[in-house]
C-alpha cells in the first residue's frame, strides 16, 4: 500500500478490517494484538467517517479476547451494531408499506440503490443505511403520486431537480423521475436518451430484500454504470467514503456473470467514465482486495492517480462531510465564494482524471449557490 494514502498508523488496519467484511476473508488476528487504544479510536472514527462503522465493528469484535479493541470501544462498535440493524429492518418494513400502497394505486416504481445495494454484501443488514430512493419510471406516474400524496395530507419536501420526498416512520423516501443527472449538460443529454430506453423496455431485474419481498431494479448492464456515476458525480463534487465504493464493486461480483462487458465498456466510453473506472478498479483491488476478475473492462497500471484517489476518499469521508483544512463558512457571500474556490482547486487536482466532468464544477458551484443564495 501506498505510504501516502495510508500516511496514518491506523489505515493499514481499517482497510484490513473492511476488506475482510465485505469479502468474508479471515483476519490475521496477530496483527491487532496488543493494538493500541489511540489506533483502535482511530479505527472507529475512520468507520464511522466513511460510512462502513457496523461492517468494520462486526470484524472487530469477532476477533479473539487477545486482540479485541478496548472494552468501551467494542461497547461501541456492538451499539452501532445492532442500530444498523435495526435501521435496515424498519427500512424494510417502510419499503413494504411502499410497495403495497403503491402498486394498490398503481404507481409501479424500481428501487434505487440503498436496500438494493445491502443484497450484495454477506451480512445486508451491516450495510450503513440511507434513504429509499424510488424510481417512478412511467413520466407520468411522478406528478400523479405528488398529487395523491398533497390529497393524503403527507408532508412533502421537493428536493432538487430529480426528486421529492417525505418521511415515513422515521425513514427518509425520495421519489425520482430520473436516476440521475450529469454536471455536463451534454453527456446529461445524451443520457437522458439512454435512460428512456433503457426504461421503456421494461427489462427490468429483481432483487430479494428479504424472503418475503421482492423489488424491481434497473437492468443489471445499466445499473452497473449508474451505481458508477452516482459514487463518482459525488467524488467529482465533494468527495465520497468507502461505502460508495463497496456498493459499486459488490454489485459488480454478484452481477458480473449477467453483465454484457461489451456493452458496458461502450457506455463507458460514450459517456467519459471509463478511465475514472479503472482507477476506482485499481483503488479497489489495491486496497480493498477486490479481485480483478470482477470489473467487466480493460484494468489500467496508472497507480499514481489511484493513490490520488483514495487519500482523498480516506481525506474527505462520506459526501465530502470530514475533509480536512478549512470549512465552509457561515456568511452567505463567503460560502459562495468558498464553493467556487473549492471547485477551482478540485478541478486542478483531479482534471487529468476526467477533464470532461471535472472543468464545469467551479462554475456549477458558484450557480448553485447564487441560485440557492436568491431563493434565501
Amino acid at each position: 500500500m501506498s505510504t501516502k494514502a495510508t500516511e496514518h498508523p491506523s489505515n493499514p488496519y481499517f482497510l484490513q478490517l473492511l476488506s475482510a467484511a465485505i469479502w468474508e476473508r479471515p483476519l490475521d488476528e496477530t496483527l491487532f494484538e496488543g493494538l493500541d487504544k489511540s489506533l483502535w479510536r482511530e479505527i472507529a472514527s475512520m468507520a464511522y467517517r466513511q460510512s462502513v462503522s457496523a461492517l468494520v465493528g462486526d470484524k472487530a469484535v469477532s476477533l479473539p479476547a487477545e486482540s479485541l479493541p478496548p472494552g468501551d470501544i467494542t461497547m461501541r462498535f456492538i451499539s452501532v451494531i445492532e442500530q444498523t440493524r435495526q435501521t435496515n429492518l424498519k427500512m424494510i418494513g417502510v419499503l413494504k408499506e411502499l410497495k403495497e400502497e403503491y402498486t394498490r394505486e398503481g404507481f409501479p416504481f424500481l428501487l434505487l440503490k440503498g436496500l438494493a445495494n445491502g443484497v450484495n454484501y454477506p451480512e445486508p443488514l451491516l450495510r450503513n443505511p440511507g434513504d429509499i430512493d424510488l424510481l417512478l419510471y412511467n413520466k407520468e406516474d411522478y406528478d400523479r403520486l405528488y398529487g395523491w400524496l398533497t390529497q393524503n395530507g403527507v408532508d412533502i419536501q421537493p428536493e432538487g431537480d430529480l426528486h421529492f420526498s417525505f418521511i415515513l416512520n422515521g425513514i427518509h423516501v425520495e421519489n425520482h423521475y430520473r436516476t440521475t443527472y450529469f454536471t455536463n449538460r451534454w453527456y446529461s443529454r445524451r443520457f437522458v436518451r439512454l435512460e428512456r430506453n433503457v426504461l421503456n423496455k421494461g427489462e427490468f431485474a429483481a432483487a430479494e430484500i428479504d424472503s418475503y419481498l421482492s423489488v424491481s431494479v434497473l437492468p443489471v448492464t445499466f445499473n452497473a454504470l449508474f451505481l458508477f456515476h452516482h459514487l463518482f458525480r459525488h467524488f467529482v463534487s465533494s468527495g465520497i467514503g468507502l461505502r460508495h465504493v463497496c456498493d459499486w464493486i459488490l454489485f459488480l461480483h454478484k452481477h458480473r456473470e449477467d453483465i454484457d462487458g461489451d456493452e458496458f465498456t461502450r457506455l463507458a466510453r460514450r459517456f467519459a467514465l471509463l478511465y475514472p473506472m479503472q482507477l476506482f478498479a485499481r483503488v479497489a483491488i489495491d486496497y480493498l482486495g477486490a479481485p480483478e476478475s470482477i470489473f467487466p473492462f480493460p484494468m489500467t497500471s496508472n497507480k499514481r492517480h489511484a493513490e490520488k484517489v483514495i487519500y482523498d476518499i480516506l481525506d474527505s469521508g462520506n459526501f465530502g462531510f470530514y475533509r480536512s483544512g478549512k470549512k465552509r463558512p457561515k456568511e452567505k457571500m463567503a460560502r459562495m465564494w468558498f464553493s467556487y474556490v473549492r471547485g477551482i482547486k478540485r478541478t486542478l487536482k483531479f482534471g487529468s482524471i476526467s477533464l470532461q466532468h471535472f472543468a464545469i464544477i467551479p462554475f456549477t458551484a458558484l450557480f448553485s449557490r447564487l441560485k440557492k443564495g436568491f431563493k434565501d
